[in-house]
């Protein structure tokens, strides 16, 4: 596992990130959040995803039948830890977040907002997970094209995120992991200033913690002095030795 972030041209940091797992390494949990209101509340919020998850990691997994039920309840006590916080300070705040669970066998997701999951089998893209963004929507509409998606003047509006009154639920999905699979969660910042067929590269590298803290500084060098706050997450399958998984690399 590896991430990293950056501010970009911003003068307050909303992105947040997290990679936790059990002592035993049989299970990992990353997590990718970019805050959404004004600077106190959008940090405070993406801040709050990333406390809820260190808190409930693995703690409240094993007391779930399911993968995907923590994942579920993960989003929901977030969403409520958002509220709450909003409500004594009087402000608005929400979250995107994007999240990822490993168990050795399977790998599971969940997302609410514009950060995104993308999965590789080694160059090639097995998926990516779909915004919750007006943008997206209009897309699917075929109200714009996908070209258009990129310079939208609403590109930024997100029609689902943690904190809203009205909770959310969250996109799940999951498959069976093999050796030459490979995960990178990202906030928009990430997402907009770095292509798909370059993500192959950074999840190659030896040392996924100094890829992540590269691509982060390209990211923002790309968006110049107007860029996005950036986070980036990248998961990969530890080598292989006969008794099991050994040390992540």
């Amino acid at each position: 596992m590896g991430g990293d972030r950056h501010v970009g041209g911003r003068t307050h940091q909303q992105d947040h990130l997290v990679c936790l797992t059990t002592p035993d390494l049989r299970r990992q949990f990353l997590v990718v959040a970019d805050g959404v209101g004004g600077h106190w509340g959008g940090e405070m919020a993406a801040q709050a995803v990333i406390e809820t998850a260190k808190n409930m990691f693995p703690a409240s997994l094993d007391e779930l039948a399911r993968p995907a039920e923590f994942l579920r309840a993960f989003c929901t006590q977030a969403g409520l830890e958002i509220q709450l916080r909003a409500a004594q300070e009087g402000e608005q705040a929400y979250s995107t977040v994007v999240a990822l669970l490993t168990d050795g066998a399977r790998a599971y997701w969940a997302h609410v907002g514009d950060s995104r999951l993308y999965c590789f089998r080694d160059e090639i893209l097995l998926h990516q997970t779909q915004d919750h963004s007006l943008v997206q929507s209009l897309f699917e509409q075929g109200k714009i094209t996908a070209e258009e998606r990129a310079t939208h003047p609403d590109r930024n509006k997100v029609l689902s995120a943690l904190g809203m009154a009205s909770g959310v639920q969250p996109t799940l999905g999951e498959m069976t992991l093999t050796p030459d699979l490979k995960f990178l969660l990202c906030t928009d910042g990430f997402w907009a200033q770095v292509g798909v067929p370059e993500m192959p590269a950074i999840l190659a590298a030896t040392d996924l913690d100094f890829a992540a803290s590269i691509w982060v500084r390209q990211a923002a060098r790309r968006g110049g002095s107007q860029s996005d706050n950036i986070a980036l997450a990248l998961w990969r399958p530890p080598t292989r030795t006969h008794k099991g998984w050994s040390l992540f690399r």
